[in-house]
C-alpha cells in the first residue's frame, strides 16, 4: 500500500460541493464499507484512495495518511422539554486519545444543537491536527461523518443561505439552532478541505 498523500487542498472558498458521496468517488468494484482505513495505526483513521485499484491480496486500497475521517454524534435526552440534558462525541480511531464526549452545557440545548456542536468540535480538531501537525504529513482532507441529516444538510446546502441572510430566518429572526459557531471561513480551515 502507498504511503505519499495525493490529497491536494488548496486555500479555497467553501463550497456548495462538501458532501462525501462515497459512491460517486470510488469505483463499482470497491466495496463502500471499506472506504475508511482505521488499520494503519492506533491513532486515526484514514480515507482511502479513491484512485487506486484494490489489493489483490487483501482487496483493500491504501489510505491517503493526509486525509482524516472524523465521526460526530449528538443526542439529547427529553428533547424539547425543559429538563432535557444534551451530549455530544467526537471519535477518530477505537484507540485514540483524542476520541472525546461530554455533556452539552448551553440553554435549552436539544438534539439538533447537540449534533451541530459535534460538528463545531471535529472542526475544530481538525484545525488542531492541522496547526499541531498531529499526523505524519499535512492534513489536507476532513470528512465529518454525521448522521445527521440537519447537520450533513446544514454544512453543505443550507449554510450559504443563512449566511446572506445574516443567520435569519424567513421572518427575520435568528435562527434557533444557527452555525454561528462553526468555524468556516476560509482563514479557519486554511489548506484543509472538509466533506460531510
Amino acid at each position: 500500500m502507498g504511503r505519499d498523500p495525493h490529497c491536494k487542498a488548496e486555500n479555497q472558498e467553501w463550497s456548495s460541493d462538501r458532501r462525501f458521496d462515497p459512491s460517486q468517488r470510488y469505483a463499482d468494484d470497491v466495496d463502500l464499507a471499506l472506504v475508511e482505513d482505521s488499520d494503519f495505526d492506533d491513532a486515526w483513521t484514514y480515507v482511502v484512495c479513491d484512485e487506486d485499484e484494490p489489493c489483490r491480496a487483501c482487496g483493500r486500497l491504501a489510505p491517503h495518511l493526509d486525509c482524516l475521517v472524523i465521526a460526530v454524534d449528538g443526542a439529547c435526552r427529553q428533547n424539547g422539554k425543559s429538563t432535557a440534558v444534551a451530549s455530544i462525541g467526537v471519535f477518530v480511531h477505537g484507540n485514540s486519545s483524542h476520541n472525546s464526549s461530554r455533556l452539552l452545557h448551553k440553554p435549552k440545548v436539544t438534539n439538533q444543537l447537540a449534533e451541530l456542536w459535534a460538528g463545531v468540535e471535529a472542526l475544530q480538531l481538525a484545525i488542531r491536527i492541522r496547526d499541531e501537525g498531529m499526523i505524519e504529513y499535512p492534513l489536507g482532507q476532513a470528512v465529518i461523518k454525521a448522521d445527521s441529516e440537519y447537520f450533513v444538510r446544514g454544512m453543505t446546502e443550507w449554510i450559504f443561505k443563512w449566511e446572506r441572510n445574516g443567520f435569519r430566518n424567513s421572518k427575520g429572526k435568528p435562527l434557533e439552532n444557527s452555525f454561528i459557531g462553526v468555524p468556516r471561513s476560509a482563514d479557519a480551515c486554511y489548506k484543509v478541505e472538509v466533506l460531510f
